[in-house]
């Protein structure tokens, strides 16, 4: 059931979507990318679509924008039947994907222009918006330089710009901040903000780094196994953490944490390592003084870095998909028993 929404402030409806693939293992011989996946965005939302790689988002982008058919379900968006009228519909995007767009043989400016141009601009509209985003994305030393001699951080750049081009009603990001140095990546974050508070862009935000989008993400969906598992803004999601505390350390080269430390750091909460030297602890936030405990017998001279914070949209995302992990290996178990 679609959530209740008035349609009238709605940009994107999806009814039961899905979405199947004929396999190539004859033991499985359907594949389902997408299973019955309902939801809907409202007008001017920053929504964020997260999940590890397989979990169908690519598939559930493809279907919005009107480049692949669902097996079954509806897809509406600004009042367009996208699967009837698929040509319709792929005027209201502006589309980022993974991979950058060949150009090669055009400057900057004139990528920028044709695009523009070709999504139906007039000539004064397009030479105005591609002088604005050529300032804002801080490309003036590169506007007269033939795309294919960029860096691909900067060619990363071009293809957002274009992107924003025409002043699509939607715009569809797949990790738009891929190759981008940390000055750019902020120049990325704060043009979508900055066009979501003025003009009210809608943006479907399809990202790993979960980190950073959390700056931007009014709601998010967390897709696994072709289904969502959880959805909600980010605050309510962080309350499924039970207002719990992260205490984040990392050793320095030489340092290892012996068996007792380990089991004593486990006494006082939730450990995780993230890689080699590198741990995440979370305690109860009625329990902080945990976190001095640790702190204390760890000893600062051991630790190259830490920091304490509350659970982050990434604490969030990585404790949700353990616990459907869990869920569907104990289903899966159940169901060999029988």
């Amino acid at each position: 059931m679609f959530e209740k929404t008035n349609n009238s402030a709605l940009s994107v409806q999806v009814q039961d979507l899905t979405r199947t693939f004929q396999g190539k293992n004859p033991r499985k011989s359907v594949i389902t990318a997408n299973d019955n996946i309902s939801f809907t965005i409202p007008r001017g939302e920053i929504f964020g679509l997260l999940g590890p790689n397989g979990a169908g988002k690519t598939t559930l982008v493809h279907q919005l924008l009107g480049l692949l058919k669902p097996t079954s379900g509806s897809i509406v968006v600004e009042g367009v039947d996208v699967v009837k009228n698929p040509e319709q519909a792929k005027k209201l995007f502006g589309f980022l994907p993974q991979t950058s767009i060949p150009l090669r043989g055009l400057e900057v400016q004139q990528a920028l222009h044709y695009t523009g141009r070709l999504r139906g601009q007039t000539e004064n509209d397009t030479r105005r918006q591609v002088s604005n985003l050529v300032e804002e994305l801080g490309m003036q030393q590169y506007a007269s330089r033939p795309v294919h001699r960029l860096s691909g951080g900067m060619l990363r750049l071009v293809n957002f710009g274009m992107a924003l081009m025409g002043q699509p009603m939607v715009l569809v990001l797949d990790e738009p901040t891929n190759e981008l140095d940390p000055h750019n990546r902020r120049l990325v974050w704060d043009t979508l903000t900055r066009l979501n508070r003025e003009q009210g862009l809608t943006c479907i935000l399809v990202t790993h780094n979960v980190f950073e989008a959390e700056r931007v993400i009014q709601r998010v969906a967390v897709m696994q196994n072709g289904r969502f598992i959880a959805l909600g803004t980010p605050g309510a999601l962080k309350a499924r953490m039970g207002g719990k505390i992260r205490l984040e350390f990392t050793l320095k080269d030489e340092e290892t944490l012996a068996l007792s430390e380990l089991d004593r750091l486990k006494n006082l909460g939730d450990l995780e390592e993230v890689r080699s030297g590198q741990f995440r602890l979370y305690v109860p936030a009625q329990e902080v003084s945990s976190v001095n405990i640790a702190i204390s017998f760890l000893g600062l001279e051991r630790l190259d870095d830490f920091r304490v914070a509350p659970p982050s949209l990434e604490d969030v995302y990585l404790e949700i998909g353990r616990t459907e992990n869990t869920l569907a290996k104990a289903s899966n178990e159940e169901a060999t028993r029988v």
